[in-house]
């Protein structure tokens, strides 16, 4: 009876040897794949760490812009508001230096005394005035128009 319980014992150590062999086996597959998964995450870690950087350096340099352009908007809407006011304060000026630079041009397209004073609304001297000196300085640059007194219309 000893000899079997001898021989029990050395088949259950056998057992037992070879259950622990397997599950070591088992084990270390299992160790393997988790390394490998384990790895796998970190690298993808890595690469969402690495994208997370470009997508932080674009939204600072997006942040910088929008406030340049913001700045940039905040200076144009200045000199808008600027030139507003000037045009408006030159709309409201001497409105007689209007008139005489539209006679000027009036007068530079070849228009008669009588359009002068319908368009520019001013009296026949100043309308004759006005077509003398143009002569004149037509003259000085070497061509003379030709003066005309009356609409030839």
């Amino acid at each position: 009876m000893v000899d079997i319980l001898t021989q029990l014992s050395e088949l259950f150590a056998a057992t037992a040897m070879i259950l622990v062999l397997v599950v070591f086996f088992i084990l270390n597959r299992k160790n393997k794949k988790l390394v490998e998964e384990l790895t796998l995450a970190q690298k993808q870690n890595k690469h969402l760490q690495d994208e997370q950087q470009k997508l932080y350096k674009q939204f600072v340099e997006f942040r910088t812009g929008s406030i340049n352009l913001g700045q940039q908007v905040a200076e144009m809407t200045q000199l808008s508001q600027h030139f507003d006011d000037r045009l408006n304060e030159l709309e409201n000026t001497d409105v007689d230096s209007r008139l005489y630079s539209r006679a000027n041009k009036l007068v530079q397209l070849g228009a008669g005394i009588n359009e002068l004073m319908e368009e520019c609304e001013l009296p026949k001297a100043e309308a004759e005035l006005m077509m003398s000196l143009q002569a004149k300085i037509a003259a000085g640059k070497g061509s003379i128009p030709p003066l005309r007194l009356e609409d030839e219309d």
